[in-house]
């Protein structure tokens, strides 16, 4: 199931997620024991990529130790972006990376409880695709713009029929260089599909398994995070009188203080729970509260 490569997209302003994302971006948001980015990178790890790139706007140091952890070092490459440009954008901007080969391409503010990369790999090939979106059931909860199909399962040439994408496309060279040609600056559905369509290429959608949950969302991204399970990291500074109830999730370097109490809550790394309790909330990276504000 050997591909050219896995493009992971980090940058972005993550605006939905603010204040927890002016310090670090999306990916880097736990998931049980890991981050959302090296669980995903695990899983796309299955489908034998000759080459990985991410593109980072910040923080890209800790982004590259995340996909160091599933990859050997000489076969990462960050590309950095001065400011966030977007999917499409990134696709032509790095036109010459892109242009190699099949690539997949995995946003990087999700969760797929059960992704099947190896099959997603095999769909395109039977298929003979040019793109291929891998789709799925909408979440129970928010208003997500659906990517419209054919009885064919196509996409970019019209339909009736909605569906969800899920963050992940498998590309040929054609798409990137198409999105160069017209240096794409709009959704990778709104402006480009319909171009590449166009052209006579082939795009479908393959139906996902499992859930999606998201993780670009403030006011679900409590309950998705602690879906993962309940989770202390080991340099965690916790006092013995410290009260937990329900599931947490407790970063790195966090210290929760004498008689403290935490329930269904999230502390991301270096935050710091004084006194008080924290009740079914977040506290953000390297946030300090005496009495568990709420976010």
């Amino acid at each position: 199931m050997e591909i050219e490569g896995v493009f992971f997209l980090a940058a972005g302003y993550g605006r939905r997620d603010e204040p927890l994302t002016y310090i670090r971006p999306k990916a880097l948001l736990p998931f049980g024991d890991t981050t959302v980015l090296r669980r995903l990178a695990g899983q796309v790890r299955s489908v034998c990529p000759r080459r990985v790139g991410i593109n980072a706007s910040r923080c890209p140091e800790a982004l590259l130790k995340e996909i160091f952890a599933v990859w050997q070092e000489d076969m990462c490459e960050l590309y950095f972006e001065e400011r966030p440009l977007g999917a499409s954008a990134t696709l032509a901007r790095n036109v010459d990376v892109l242009d190699t080969g099949t690539w997949m391409v995995v946003n990087t503010d999700m969760i797929i409880e059960d992704f099947d990369a190896i099959g997603l790999v095999e769909h395109h090939r039977k298929t003979q695709s040019t793109w291929t979106a891998l789709t799925g059931d909408f979440p129970p909860d928010g208003n997500y713009s659906p990517l419209l199909i054919d009885e064919d399962m196509k996409f970019g040439c019209g339909g009736i029929q909605r569906t969800h994408y899920w963050g992940v496309s498998l590309m040929e060279p054609s798409v990137p260089v198409a999105a160069a040609k017209i240096q794409a600056s709009g959704g990778m559905f709104s402006e480009l599909a319909s171009m590449v369509a166009a052209e006579g290429s082939r795009l479908t959608a393959c139906r996902g398994r499992g859930m999606w949950l998201d993780m670009g969302r403030i006011d679900i991204l409590r309950r998705n995070i602690l879906s993962g399970g309940s989770f202390i990291h080991p340099t965690a500074c916790i006092s013995s009188d410290v009260s937990l109830e329900g599931v947490w999730n407790i970063g790195r370097g966090c210290i929760l203080g004498s008689g403290t109490f935490l329930r269904d809550s999230v502390m991301l790394d270096g935050a710091s729970l004084e006194n008080g309790s924290l009740c079914e909330s977040i506290l953000p990276w390297f946030c300090s509260s005496q009495d568990g504000e709420f976010v």
